[in-house]
């Protein structure tokens, strides 16, 4: 097993600072790969020397060069403690360590890594974050050696015992399987470890509410007094979601210039959807007759970057409720149910499932066919309400019998034997 090898190194990058000095670093080489770490100390080049990697001619020399013979050994330190204990190590661990970071936390970890990640969304960051607060909850501090089988049958015991729902543990379980599988791509956790081999996550088959055309439309003939005025622009957003299928996060989002007209006609296109990164093209002027475009008009001004004001789901959802209660709708109806709405719609008028799906912008086909699965219900169900009979009953078929014999009678009487 290859060990690192650690240097002093001055100036690195061949440029003093105003005062003349310069840093001195700490060179770390492993695997071929080097990774550089600060002392904080900073000398002229005639008080370094290169032969010897050493400060000299410097009032303070013999305390400097201590201090970084130090630093060193507290590197060479680190490592011989995480081999001797058969922990993984490389340059990043050790950069970890020397932060003064629990690199072998996996609660710490999560924490680290949620407060640092720059791609993900303030959304995201808040969801993975209540998933950090469960864990703690559980056990204020996991350590990467304690993630196995067990745990993660506790854990999921624990959950379910506070009265979530199956589907909402998955969903914590799924943040923890992504940090799990980072820690692995960092080498902080062992492959051979891995507790997603032998524990499954449960899921349970929801019904995904949508509406029908004619709720559609008593949604669409609301009016509404001064009183509530306020719920105008829920009801705009919940039927523009109906129409074109944009998630809220995307319609929050939707910017201005990503409505574009191409070939005289408008369409919505993203470079990348908030939750899946993938991108989307809807042409609005094909959808509903054109009724997203009509509100669009409502919304966007010029003056502005983003179309919507930004309102929190919460808050809309709370006014949905208020919606459905005046259009006389019973269903429980969420932001989401617009998306669901549109997509059962679509697949109901015969549209082809991978249109729908890239509509929707989903990654995999199989997340759109949960849709069809709606769709066969309902069509099981509106052909359960319907009566078929193989024969007619005896009665018809005498009535059906003598109106058949008196037509042949009168348009050929000389065969039927009359005149």
């Amino acid at each position: 097993m290859e060990k690192a090898i650690f240097s002093a190194v001055y100036n690195r990058k061949g440029k003093l600072l105003s005062d003349g000095s310069a840093l001195i670093q700490i060179r770390a080489y492993l695997n071929g790969v080097n990774k550089y770490f600060t002392t904080n100390i900073y000398v002229t080049p005639d008080q370094w020397d290169k032969k010897h990697s050493r400060v000299k001619n410097h009032p303070n020399a013999i305390r400097i060069n201590r201090q970084i013979s130090e630093f060193v050994a507290k590197m060479e330190k680190t490592e011989l403690d995480r081999r001797n204990a058969s922990k993984p190590f490389t340059l990043e661990i050790l950069q970890e360590c020397m932060n003064g970071k629990e690199i072998d936390s996996f609660t710490q970890f999560m924490r680290n890594e949620i407060a640092t990640d720059r791609n993900n969304t303030a959304s995201t960051k808040v969801q993975q974050t209540i998933t950090l607060n469960m864990i703690c909850e559980f056990r204020k501090n996991i350590l990467f050696d304690e993630i196995g089988f067990e745990l993660m049958t506790e854990l999921e015991k624990h959950l379910l015992n506070k009265g979530l729902k199956v589907n909402t543990v998955n969903k914590y379980f799924r943040h923890i399987r992504k940090f799990i599988n980072l820690a692995i791509d960092k080498e902080l956790f062992d492959l051979n470890r891995y507790p997603f081999r032998k524990f499954k996550m449960k899921l349970e088959e929801t019904n995904r509410e949508y509406l029908s055309p004619e709720e559609v439309q008593e949604i669409e003939k609301l009016t509404f007094t001064k009183e509530n005025a306020y719920l105008q622009k829920v009801k705009d957003l919940f039927l523009f979601s109906c129409y074109c299928g944009l998630r809220f996060s995307d319609i929050s989002a939707l910017r201005t210039d990503q409505i574009q007209i191409i070939d005289g006609k408008t369409w919505i296109v993203l470079e990348s959807t908030i939750k899946t990164g993938a991108p989307q093209r809807i042409p609005l002027y094909l959808l509903f007759d054109g009724k997203p475009i009509e509100i669009l008009k409502t919304y966007t001004k010029p003056d502005r970057k983003y179309i919507f004001d930004e309102l929190s789901n919460q808050y809309v959802n709370r006014c949905l409720k208020e919606i459905a209660t005046l259009a006389e709708i019973t269903k429980r109806l969420t932001f989401h149910t617009a998306r669901h709405t549109q997509a059962t719609y679509l697949l109901y008028k015969g549209v082809n499932i991978t249109t729908v799906q890239k509509l929707l912008g989903h990654k995999k086909l199989a997340t759109t066919q949960i849709y069809a699965k709606v769709m066969d219900m309902t069509v099981i169900d509106e052909l359960k309400a319907v009566t078929f009979t193989n024969k007619p009953k005896a009665r018809t078929r005498t009535i059906e019998t003598k109106r058949m014999r008196k037509y042949l009678q009168e348009i050929n009487p000389v065969q039927t034997g009359t005149k």
